[in-house]
């Protein structure tokens, strides 16, 4: 082998092809194959030594997790960083012009170099961009299971908007770098320029600036909690998450429903999960076939067997509550302890209560009502 290559005339590699030698588009084609060939343990070992230095940060021993969630923009970045490498060799066809362009006295020329170089920026800020987002998901996910695992309610319904925010900043600068190195965009006055349109853009999002503000509202007053039970209106349900623009709720069959932020903010709701106790209100409507005395008594005898009912705490009400054409309300409401202790449910105790007031209805307005002072 030592004879074969000793006798090959390696100067042919100064020779050129379209005016650039050979030895540097095979040091360019070498590095491209080189890269194909490594990439997957060069990004193997970055992953690890990435993840060894997040470990100081307290990753928790998930350190197999952070290198699948950081390997691909890692594995990217590697490769472009590589491919310009490989292209750079290449001096004399990245000096050719590909557009050039006289104005008055000013003068444009663009060469492949340029071109190449610009590619490579972009592309290199969009990729330290996507390894940052994955790193503040990571973290904010092990903060958020943290917070879980302490049931720490209030970290739980900060830290998802937390991240949304800082993931949306780090875009946002990443937007505007792109825009002033790559493209030679004058930041300073594209910003003056947003100024003075922002009223216009600010009518146009009206009610998502709206929805915003009032995330922070809800998460500084504090009306609820991830987890808590609200009512609004005729909506009920259970907090899952609050968001920029809106607020997810889960009702009792299972139904998810959302709602923007500013209407939380701006309607009267009930924190269902705050109150020690729950007021039922249970309507019955009687016909028109008993005795003011007889009334009385069955309101009386309604009374005492819902205050002898297990759970139920005073006050307890029954009250003629309106009147119609061929029958009169009376509605009965009590208070039960919230939450019910053992494995007593609200359905338990109104059904038992429910049964003794049918029982007392029927009682006095049967076939044959009896009328207590005859």
């Amino acid at each position: 082998m030592k004879i074969i290559l000793l006798a090959i005339d390696w100067h042919f590699i100064d020779n050129r092809i379209g005016g650039e030698r050979i030895a540097n588009l095979l040091w360019c084609a070498g590095i491209i194959l080189a890269t194909f060939l490594l990439k997957k343990p060069l990004t193997k070992a970055l992953t690890v030594l990435t993840s060894k230095l997040a470990a100081r940060f307290n990753t928790e021993g998930r350190h197999e997790e952070l290198e699948n969630t950081i390997r691909k923009p890692l594995g990217s970045l590697l490769q472009t960083i590589l491919f310009y490498v490989a292209i750079s060799q290449m001096g004399i066809l990245l000096d050719h012009l590909v557009l050039h362009r006289y104005k008055g006295d000013a003068k444009l020329e663009v060469t492949l170099s340029d071109v190449a170089d610009h590619i490579f920026l972009f592309f290199t800020i969009l990729f330290v961009t996507q390894f940052i987002v994955r790193l503040v998901d990571f973290f904010f996910q092990l903060s958020l299971e943290k917070a879980q695992h302490e049931r720490n309610r209030e970290r739980q319904q900060l830290l998802p908007l937390m991240r949304e925010v800082t993931k949306m900043f780090t875009w946002t600068m990443s937007f505007f770098w792109i825009l002033g190195s790559v493209f030679h965009v004058n930041i300073p006055a594209l910003i003056t320029g947003l100024g003075i349109g922002g009223v216009a853009i600010a009518l146009a999002a009206k009610e998502s600036v709206e929805n915003f503000f009032a995330a922070f509202t809800l998460l500084s007053d504090k009306p609820f909690q991830t987890g808590d039970s609200i009512k609004m209106g005729d909506l009920e349900g259970v907090i899952e998450s609050i968001g920029f623009r809106s607020t997810r709720l889960r009702n009792a069959d299972g139904s998810v429903f959302v709602v923007p932020n500013k209407n939380l903010v701006s309607q009267t709701l009930e924190n269902l999960t705050q109150r020690d106790v729950r007021r039922v209100r249970v309507p019955v409507n009687i016909r028109y076939r008993l005795a003011p005395g007889t009334l009385l008594q069955m309101i009386a005898d309604m009374k005492e067997v819902v205050r002898k009912t297990a759970h139920v705490v005073d006050p307890v009400e029954v009250t003629v509550e309106s009147f119609g054409e061929n029958s009169f309300q009376v509605m009965i409401a009590y208070h039960l302890p919230f939450p019910l202790t053992g494995s007593t449910t609200l359905n338990t105790v109104k059904q038992e209560i429910n049964l003794q007031i049918f029982e007392i209805v029927d009682k006095y307005t049967g076939p044959k009502p009896r009328n207590l002072k005859n």
